[in-house]
């Protein structure tokens, strides 16, 4: 890999870091601090947040921004740091283009994802992609040895950077600060409480609530005065922190104004075994959890049965959930009731894809429009405005 190549290699790492590390930024702002807004939102279309808190935004909790900034930082290690040669060449180029094919697979489907499935573009993104892109272009010409070498050469070449202090010592550094950015990172999916409001920030939200735009979605409030509906998938991480952090809510408030909380659950599974508009199956056992909610409500036990798929949600399997409603419920014919429910599932879904739906939960207060998760402090203080509004 000559050295006019190593140069941009290491610019476009540097500059997929920047890019990277200001999308974790946010996605770490948008998980801790309820009142942040972030300046990339620029209108509907291209808004970062959306994005990052979509399904897309993280895997397995993890957010994607996160292995961005640690993908472009190996690249940059491998590109900056001095050469760790041997007698048959100078493997780096080849360890990049590894590295870059994986990470234009990557940007392939998120790029797929952010533009054709949610719709929404990100501005901080697309630098990201274009770096990748970049990288995998520039080490793929000037790589000096073949990837499929690698495994043979790599108890080697970690043997010949071992030899050299300074370059083990900037490694291990990385690999120890990477782990420890992991480990703090909130994860996705945990229920961040949010500091109270200050009095002036709860000013503020108030003359923002009463201008928010408000959709009637033809539920009957049943003598309630709030009525709260909320588009669910039961294997959706950021599903179970809204059940997590507003359950406390609801129970508070049932008890100072007993009736006046409505909760209606509306499914979109993300499967397309049940929702007819999503394209790929994330979710495999979404759909049985959906109509194994719906069996337990008729039972009058849906309190159990959420409470059994959110608590198993990394563990379960679709056999996993129809032998829990089997235990929970009773059921004996799991599949005959399962295709009596389908038919309101999908008319659940039906429902979400008039409102634009891209993402879980979706929620409405009274019809204002709540897009994934809402601190618990500022979702109680809009239940308690919408209660005490004359």
């Amino acid at each position: 890999m000559s050295t006019t190549s190593r140069r941009l290699v290491l610019a476009l790492a540097l500059m997929g870091l920047a890019f990277a590390g200001t999308s974790a930024w946010i996605h770490y702002k948008l998980l801790t601090d309820p009142s942040y807004t972030s300046l990339c939102d620029l209108s509907a279309t291209f808004n970062c947040s959306d994005v990052y808190k979509s399904r897309f935004g993280a895997v397995a909790g993890v957010p994607v921004a996160l292995g961005g900034v640690i993908w472009f930082g190996v690249v940059a290690l491998l590109a900056g740091l001095r050469r760790v040669e041997r007698r048959d060449g100078d493997p780096s180029g080849a360890y990049i283009f590894a590295l870059a094919t994986v990470g234009l697979a990557s940007i392939l489907y998120l790029g797929y994802a952010s533009f054709f499935i949610l719709k929404k573009a990100c501005i901080l993104c697309i630098g990201t992609y274009v770096a990748v892109a970049g990288i995998f272009v520039v080490s793929g010409m000037a790589a000096s040895v073949s990837v499929s070498r690698l495994p043979m050469r790599l108890a080697g070449d970690i043997r010949a950077m071992i030899s050299r202090p300074t370059t083990f010592l900037i490694a291990l550094l990385f690999v120890v600060g990477a782990g420890s950015l992991l480990k703090v990172f909130p994860k996705e999916g945990s229920v961040p409480q949010g500091k109270p409001p200050t009095q002036d920030q709860a000013k503020y939200f108030e003359e923002a609530w009463w201008q928010q735009p408000r959709v009637d979605l033809g539920i009957p409030a049943d003598g309630a005065k709030v009525v709260v509906v909320k588009f669910n998938d039961y294997q959706c991480p950021t599903c179970k922190a809204v059940y997590d952090g507003y359950k406390p809510i609801y129970e508070k408030l049932e008890k100072s104004h007993p009736g006046q909380v409505r909760q209606v659950t509306k499914d979109w599974p993300w499967h397309s075994k049940c929702n007819f508009n999503v394209p790929t199956e994330m979710h495999n056992w979404a759909c049985e959890g959906a109509a194994a909610a719906r069996m337990a409500k008729d039972r009058g036990k849906l309190a159990e049965m959420e409470a059994f798929l959110f608590q198993n949600q990394q563990t379960l399997t679709p056999q996993g959930v129809i032998d829990g409603a089997k235990k929970l419920l009773g059921v004996t014919d799991f599949d005959k009731e399962y295709a009596a429910k389908l038919p309101d599932i999908k008319r659940d879904v039906a429902d979400g894809g008039a409102l634009s739906l891209n993402g879980t939960p979706l929620i409405f207060i009274n019809g204002v429009r709540i897009n994934g998760f809402m601190a618990p402090t500022l979702f109680e203080l809009a239940l308690t405005l919408e209660l005490n509004k004359k």
